[in-house]
């Protein structure tokens, strides 16, 4: 078969992309466990405004440190919306405190990687890496910052 590997022309690491989703699906995992789920239709899902709302007040930020960098760029410049198969909107970020709308956006970069158009050159260089590393760094505080999330998160890894 001569089909090319999906990450060919994404700009960024299949190793940081990798370990983003692995990060993302187990914390999603831990969610649910914990009750941090909501049911759409029938169908399970993370309650992540919930979840950011209770939080945001045990995540510990240093001003200046590489957690707080990483908080105001997916703050202030958040991930984009697809709103169509070319089209590309700004919108708000959900939640009150930055940390909140840092977990929205670290969601909205899940989605936009595993649903949308990487591939597509609408972004500047290396600002779709930036925006992995930001969101993964988020999540792994956030995991830190709860020691029940994080004892769930580690059992049975995978």
């Amino acid at each position: 078969m001569n089909i090319p590997s999906p990450f060919e022309g994404l700009d960024i690491e299949k190793e940081l992309v990798c370990e983003f989703f692995a990060t993302l699906s187990r914390l999603e995992f831990a969610l649910k466990e914990l009750g941090y789920s909501r049911n759409e239709r029938g169908v399970v899902s993370p309650a992540w405004w919930r979840f950011s709302e209770e939080i945001a007040k045990n995540v510990h930020i240093d001003i200046g440190s590489e957690l707080d960098g990483a908080i105001n760029f997916l703050c202030n410049e958040p991930p984009m919306v697809q709103i169509s198969a070319q089209e590309w909107q700004p919108r708000d970020l959900h939640g009150e405190r930055e940390i909140e709308k840092a977990i929205d956006a670290a969601c909205r970069v899940r989605h936009n990687l595993f649903h949308g158009g990487k591939h597509t050159p609408h972004s500047p260089p290396g600002r779709d890496r930036r925006l992995v590393e930001s969101a993964q760094m988020v999540l792994l505080a956030c995991i830190e910052a709860c020691p029940r999330l994080r004892e769930v998160y580690v059992q049975n890894r995978f």
